[in-house]
């Protein structure tokens, strides 16, 4: 269970730092032979590649673990790819990152970061944790229960509800 967990928070970290990166509010052209383009619009950037796509900027996110809200600095971005929505809230460092699906019918994985000393996350098929989302237009909704491991006592797991809601830009 602790590996599984782990891999997941560690893969939606990586995500997370691949979506912050990849978001700019430089413009650039597509040149020939290039299949990348990139836009800029009043802080809002969006990226294409083939099927992938992702914007920044201007979108809007409130997060909630164990009844607390959470500050978040940074912003939002989502991006598609292959079916799924990924969504990166705040920075690579202290940042929260959700794989879904499009549609909002499935969630992969939701990486939380470290609270209160323990990295919390939930990755589908792992045991203990739970999530499940709705869709309105770009706003999106993930609540569910994530779980953790307390380093200072890492043969006890820990569980933790938490809801975010993402509108995407």
């Amino acid at each position: 269970m602790i590996r599984g967990l782990v891999v997941g928070v560690g893969g939606a970290a990586v995500l997370m730092a691949g979506l912050i990166g990849c978001s700019s509010d430089k413009a650039s052209e597509k040149k020939a032979g290039e299949g990348t383009t990139a836009t800029s619009s009043v802080g809002v950037a969006t990226v294409s590649s083939g099927p992938m796509s992702a914007s920044a900027g201007a979108g809007t996110a409130t997060v909630t673990i164990d009844g607390q809200p959470k500050d978040i600095e940074g912003q939002v971005v989502c991006a598609t790819n292959g079916g799924n929505l990924n969504i990166g809230i705040g920075d690579a460092t202290t940042g929260i990152a959700v794989v879904m699906s499009e549609d909002a019918s499935k969630v992969n994985s939701v990486g939380l970061g470290n609270v209160d000393g323990i990295a919390l996350g939930f990755q589908e098929g792992a045991p203990g944790g739970s999530a499940s989302a709705t869709k309105n237009d770009k706003t999106y909704k993930v609540s569910g229960t994530a779980t953790g491991v307390d380093m200072a006592n890492p043969m006890e797991p820990t569980t933790k509800p938490f809801e975010i809601e993402v509108t995407c830009p």
